[in-house]
């Protein structure tokens, strides 16, 4: 929480996260305001706030802009002051000054703040500032008490807009975070993703001027030639043709259209956000144009260290991964590289079985995939404790059996047709290539794919070592002839091998290889040792025991270990995901920002993280609901669900 004056701003994180978006609650004055919120001009009624440029202007709550640095600078009374929220001067053209500009620009912005409270003032961050001018001035202003900044958008999506979201990614958490300029309602949802929450929609009424109607993907001229589209707002429905009002009359209507449609918008991220559906959001409104689709696919390039801190590592919800701009989104690159670094096949495993998707997820309750493991059961029995099933999909690339219950891999939807574009092509190619690294040479790959997944193989054999058997022909991999090949590939292959069959491990698998997911390499060997007990269903709960003590709980439904405080004992000593209270012992079943003394920095939303005290004992377990630095930052919010603690 930043206070000062009598202007207070507080994010409310509830439970996790859908990206960097938050939901906030500026107090200004006596007036409560509910962020992410919509910003126009004083000649419009916005959701919040009017943007002004002189003090006669306004009425409370509003964002004065304080003018250029040459101008002179109003004076105000302290209720004004303690009502309002006010711009710091600077130049026109400061976007494009050099740091040596840019210094003089930021200094009279420090020396002005003797006209506001400084926790009422928003600082102008010029999108050619360097990030390490810009890190130097924001602890200058932070310490006088500002905690606030705001970008200018020329809305043509290329350097200047990217700078601007760049640069935003290094401020404080906590900061209030404003956008203005050429902003298209397209492009809310994506300044609200990353976290943005005062949004200006002042080009609704430069756009009503030149009888301009705004849509949520594009925008029409009223004119004479064409007919207008048809629209049932509120400020449309009574004129069933635009283009026979005066121009007065047009302008207004068109006002009040475009007023609506950003908020429309911006309500519909806010909605989806709660629905862990946001980014998909996000991707679907990039289609309003190549530019804007371009400044995402660079955002998710040059920020992805900053999206994957707030995306979440758990999800019930569907997440539709639908086209190009999913390929790299956060939870999808995530994925992959945890993949990479955290997953270690188990040491039975001497032939990799190489299956394509299915529709249905998780894999093991489609029709397919049951057939599929029909086959491994009448072919070869007990001995399927050697096979790695191995599954191709994009763009995730591979997933291994024992992981296919985790987050994104149950819940992700893309459109299954057989056919992959390149791009897809090699995103796969490569992981297959890097996932068969991690097995020995002398193990089997048995390829039971056709159609795309196909290509991905043979595009990844000229890399791979191992020896590959192709099993399907022509036909598709569900076919009888395919189903047949595979059945007397597998029966081939082990008795070459000479495999034997012993005690299914296929629980084992699933706890140590989710255990490394989750908490990182070495996790599965000290949390499932060897003679642990270990019993129930994958689709249901495996729970393991050591001496009767349960440690941990494999979670069908989630994919997800939970850890009970004999659990966390294990795994301690890898020193990763604790969060140190600064109490004794932790009370209720919420741990709150305000109470934590320090967090690891890999902490994200959704994490499963043990609790220390300031001598580092164990007190507690849960699910973190933000992240690691979150949690430092921010001095309010639920920070943790606890779910086992001491006494």
């Amino acid at each position: 929480m930043i206070q000062g004056g009598m202007i207070m701003v507080r994010f409310l994180i509830g439970r996790g996260h859908d990206g960097p978006a938050r939901i906030g609650q500026i107090e200004i004055g006596s007036i409560k305001l509910k962020s992410p919120l919509i910003m126009g001009p004083s000649s419009i009624k916005p959701d919040i706030v009017s943007a002004v440029k002189d003090k006669m202007e306004y009425e409370t709550p509003s964002i004065i802009s304080l003018g250029s640095i040459f101008s002179k600078t109003n004076s105000f009374n302290e209720e004004e002051i303690n009502s309002n929220l006010f711009l710091l001067p600077s130049l026109p053209s400061a976007s494009f000054l050099k740091d040596s500009d840019i210094t003089a620009v930021l200094e009279l912005q420090l020396a002005a703040l003797v006209e506001v409270n400084p926790p009422n003032a928003i600082v102008r961050i010029p999108s050619s500032i360097s990030t390490m001018l810009l890190e130097e001035y924001v602890k200058k202003f932070h310490e006088q008490g500002v905690s606030g900044a705001i970008f200018t958008f020329n809305g043509d999506y290329g350097r200047n807009d990217l700078n601007n979201i760049l640069l935003k990614t290094k401020l404080p958490r906590n900061w209030l975070i404003l956008s203005t300029g050429k902003i298209l309602p397209a492009t809310v949802p994506l300044l609200f993703y990353l976290g943005f929450d005062i949004i200006d929609a002042g080009l609704g009424e430069a756009a009503a001027a030149e009888s301009i109607r705004l849509w949520s993907l594009s925008f029409e001229k009223i004119d004479s030639k064409d007919t207008p589209r048809f629209c049932a707002c509120s400020a449309c429905h009574n004129h069933d043709d635009l283009s026979l009002l005066s121009q007065s009359q047009l302008e207004e209507v068109l006002r009040a259209h475009n007023s609506i449609v950003y908020r429309s918008v911006l309500s519909e991220c806010v909605s989806s956000m709660k629905q862990g559906k946001l980014r998909w959001l996000v991707e679907s409104f990039t289609h309003a144009g190549p530019s804007l689709t371009g400044l995402l696919r660079q955002v998710d390039n040059q920020s992805y260290d900053f999206l994957e801190e707030f995306t979440p590592t758990t999800g019930k919800s569907v997440l539709p991964l639908i086209g190009p701009e999913s390929y790299n989104s956060p939870a999808v690159r995530r994925y992959r590289e945890y993949l990479a670094d955290r997953y270690k096949p188990p040491e039975t495993k001497k032939i990799v079985l190489l299956l394509p998707c299915s529709a249905r997820k998780p894999y093991s309750d489609s029709k397919s995939h049951k057939r599929f493991s029909n086959i491994i059961e009448s072919a070869i029995g007990s001995k399927n404790r050697a096979i790695a099933e191995t599954i191709l999909t994009s763009p995730l690339g591979v997933v291994p059996r024992e992981l296919e219950r985790g987050f994104p891999l149950a819940n992700y939807d893309i459109p299954v047709t057989g056919f992959w574009d390149a791009e897809e092509t090699q995103i796969a190619s490569d992981l297959l290539v890097n996932h068969m690294k991690k097995f020995d040479e002398s193990t089997v790959i048995i390829a039971h794919v056709s159609g795309g997944y196909l290509d991905i193989v043979k595009n990844a054999e000229p890399n791979i070592s191992q020896s590959i058997i192709y099993t399907t022909g022509d036909e598709s991999a569900s076919s009888r002839n395919s189903l047949d090949n595979l059945r007397e590939t597998l029966t081939d292959v082990t008795q070459v091998l000479d495999i034997k069959g012993g005690r299914p491990t296929s629980l084992e698998d699933t706890l140590r290889a989710t255990a490394d997911f989750q908490f990182g390499p070495g996790a599965g060997a000290l949390l499932i040792p060897p003679d642990a007990k270990v019993g129930g269903k994958v689709y249901g709960t495996i729970i393991c025991r050591l001496d009767k003590e349960q440690l941990c709980a494999f979670i069908g439904s989630t994919g997800h270990i939970s850890l009970t405080l004999a659990g966390a004992q294990r795994i301690a000593e890898l020193q990763r995901y604790w969060v140190r209270f600064e109490g004794d012992t932790v009370k209720g079943s919420t741990l709150f920002a305000i109470g934590i003394n320090d967090a690891d920095d890999a902490i994200r939303p959704g994490d499963e993280v043990i609790i220390l005290d300031l001598k580092d004992n164990i007190i507690a377990v849960g699910r973190s609901e933000m992240s690691g630095r979150e949690m430092c930052d921010f001095d309010n919010g639920r920070a943790v669900s606890i779910r086992h603690k001491v006494g």
